[in-house]
Order: structure tokens, then sequence, then C-alpha cells
């Protein structure tokens, strides 16, 4: 028992862990996208502002529904891990950080085709690349990262 609580909660370190290094690496990268500009891009820069301004709930909203539907399950199996004695949201999964004095970063639109968009975002810390969906006409990012839901 005690070595399945044990990798039960590497699980859960490793989903946190995930969650926060996204929210990292998108908050460390800064903004470059011009007030006029449309797509995918401006979507990825308000996700960067909200990250840095520690808007988890903003944060949160600007995920694809497939992004917030793992992340469901991962609060559901964080519940379960704990025996219940914490209840946790899918928005308890989602950590975000700022940095200060960071450079803006260019945010790069690498591919659009149809509802589906990789913008990569580069600053003098690093470079990242982020999937994003469009959904109701609204691009939101996607983290495919979480691998499938299984129950």
């Amino acid at each position: 028992m005690a070595l399945a609580l044990s990798s039960r909660r590497s699980t859960l370190a490793g989903v946190t862990s995930a969650i926060a290094a996204m929210a990292v690496a998108v908050a460390v990268a800064g903004r470059s996208c011009g007030p006029g500009e449309r797509g995918p891009e401006i979507a990825v820069r308000d996700f960067i502002h909200a990250a840095k301004a520690g808007d988890r709930e903003t944060v949160f909203a600007m995920l694809s529904p497939s992004t917030r539907a793992r992340l469901e399950v991962e609060a559901k199996r964080g519940t379960d891990f704990v025996g219940a004695a914490v209840r946790y949201t899918a928005k308890d999964m989602v950590s975000v950080g700022t940095f200060e004095g960071t450079q803006p970063a260019d945010i790069t639109l690498v591919e659009e085709q149809g509802d589906r968009a990789v913008v990569y975002v580069a600053s003098p810390d690093g470079g990242a690349r982020m999937d994003l969906v469009r959904v109701d006409g609204l691009w939101r990012i996607d983290v495919p990262q979480y691998g499938p839901i299984t129950p």
C-alpha cells in the first residue's frame, strides 16, 4: 500500500509540476504582438499576460476543453490520493507565477490549419511551442502532454 500511495503522490506531483512548468515557461516569455494582430498569437499573448498577473481564473478559462477535462480527472485523482481529506478542483491543478525583469519575447505563428495552430514563444530564457485549438471562434491553449484521459 505504501508503494501505491507513493506512486500516486508521484503522479499527482508530476501532473502539478507539468502545469506549473507550462505556466512558468509562458510567464517568462513576455509580450511582443502588436495591438492590431488577430489569431492564435494574440491568444498566447493574453495567456502570458494572465499568467504574469497571477490570474489563475483567466489562465484556466483560456485552456482548451480537452485540457480542462484532463485537469478534472487529475483533480479527482488528487482528491482520491489524499483520502478525500481535501477536495481538489481542476483549477487547483493550475499554478501560475511571475518573473520580474523578463525581456519581451517573440511570439511567432508556426502553423495554422483549420481550428488548430502552433505558436512558438521565444525569450532570452528559452522558448516553447504551444498548441492551440479554436473553440467557438476563440483560440484556446491545448496541452496534449497530459495524455489521454484514463478512468
